[in-house]
């Protein structure tokens, strides 16, 4: 889809961000703060203090990820970015790191999200490879993902899921690193 645009979110993206996570919106509530908090910040915070906190995070500068907008409306969203930069990801199973692993010279995919209307387009490549660029630009060695591992059809895959498919990713020049808990893969690229 040619009028598919992708933008890292800037400071002045506020309004846009806003409106994708807003309730009657496109991700309600979510705010893309669950892997930024750790579980105790987040279970002490309402919608309202996440909203705030992101608002903050984009406000101050911090790139939290990539927007996809048609004709200026939000359509998708890529929860990016290095990843010391989310801390519930140091005690998930589903994202333990490899033996030797460097954490600073990884960037992780947390979160992926189409609009309804926006789905089986090939878009959700767009923003994964659109947040691959962007982590070799920034220097990283390795983007990785947590997804749902759909490889095998009679899986029973979380349809609801925000974390992505690993065909998808697959399909962006992933390998699968290992499988981990029931339905889930570690996937990663090497930028290098």
């Amino acid at each position: 889809m040619s009028d598919f645009v992708t933008t890292i979110v800037g400071p002045g993206d506020w309004p846009t961000v806003g409106e994708f996570f807003e309730p009657k919106g496109l991700v309600e509530n979510c705010w893309c703060t669950y892997f930024r908090m750790t579980s105790k910040e987040r279970s002490s915070c309402g919608t309202a203090a996440r909203k705030d906190r992101l608002r903050e995070l984009v406000e101050g500068g911090e790139r939290v990820g990539i927007l996809g907008t048609v004709g200026g409306v939000p359509a998708g969203w890529i929860g990016v970015g290095p990843r010391l930069g989310f801390p519930r990801l140091t005690r998930s199973r589903a994202a333990k790191l490899l033996k030797g692993d460097d954490p600073e010279r990884i960037w992780s995919v947390v979160c992926l999200y189409l609009t309804r209307d926006h789905r089986h387009q090939g878009l959700t490549k767009v923003l994964i490879d659109r947040a691959a660029q962007w982590a070799r630009d920034e220097k990283a060695e390795f983007i990785e993902a947590y997804p749902e591992d759909d490889r095998d059809p009679a899986a029973a895959v979380e349809r609801g899921s925000f974390r992505g498919r690993v065909t998808t990713f697959e399909s962006c020049g992933f390998t699968v690193v290992e499988p981990r808990l029931q339905s889930r893969a570690l996937v990663r690229k090497d930028l290098r």
